[in-house]
């Protein structure tokens, strides 16, 4: 080969590899929190601006974070983590910095015979944690929804998010 072709060849090359789609990525059992997910808007002033981002899998490991902004301040914040590496995940949370709280994913009840597919869904329980002890993220018609709780199902609050547009 000719010393002049050796860059044509190059550019060629990597032409070719921009060109090719990398294979559908997996993004793990929990997809459906997958992305940036904010509350409905319009928010008005002394309402709350939800914010949750959930990461897709990577070597069994989810990372999220989530904010909550009432009139341009940050409230509260907190990061996340999911554990994907056992049957049971995990779900590790550490509001506003504090000490890491796990709770541990519930078992999924049986598909009713004949019902349709309930929406994918996932619940974690954590009995020794004050408030709360349940924390439960279920697939909504229009984005993700989550409801905390006490393990009774006492105290519930819900959150509901849609896809944050950029």
């Amino acid at each position: 080969m000719s010393l002049k072709l050796i860059p044509a060849a190059a550019v060629v090359l990597a032409l070719s590899a921009c060109a090719s789609n990398p294979p559908p990525r997996d993004l793990g059992r929990l997809a459906f929190m997958v992305g940036c997910w904010t509350s409905p808007q319009p928010v008005t002033a002394g309402e709350n601006l939800n914010l949750e981002v959930w990461s897709p899998s990577e070597s069994g490991l989810m990372f999220g974070y989530a904010t909550t902004v009432k009139d341009g301040n940050l409230v509260t914040w907190e990061q996340s983590r999911i554990d994907l590496k056992n049957p049971r995940a995990t779900y590790i949370a550490s509001p506003e910095g504090q000490r890491a709280v796990i709770f541990v994913e519930a078992p999924q009840p049986p598909p009713v015979e004949g019902a349709p597919p309930a929406p994918p869904s996932v619940t974690f329980e954590n009995g020794d944690h004050d408030y709360p002890q349940r924390i439960s993220y279920y697939r909504t018609e229009t984005g993700l929804a989550a409801t905390i709780s006490k393990l009774d199902g006492t105290r519930p609050f819900s959150y509901s998010w849609v896809r944050c547009k950029y």
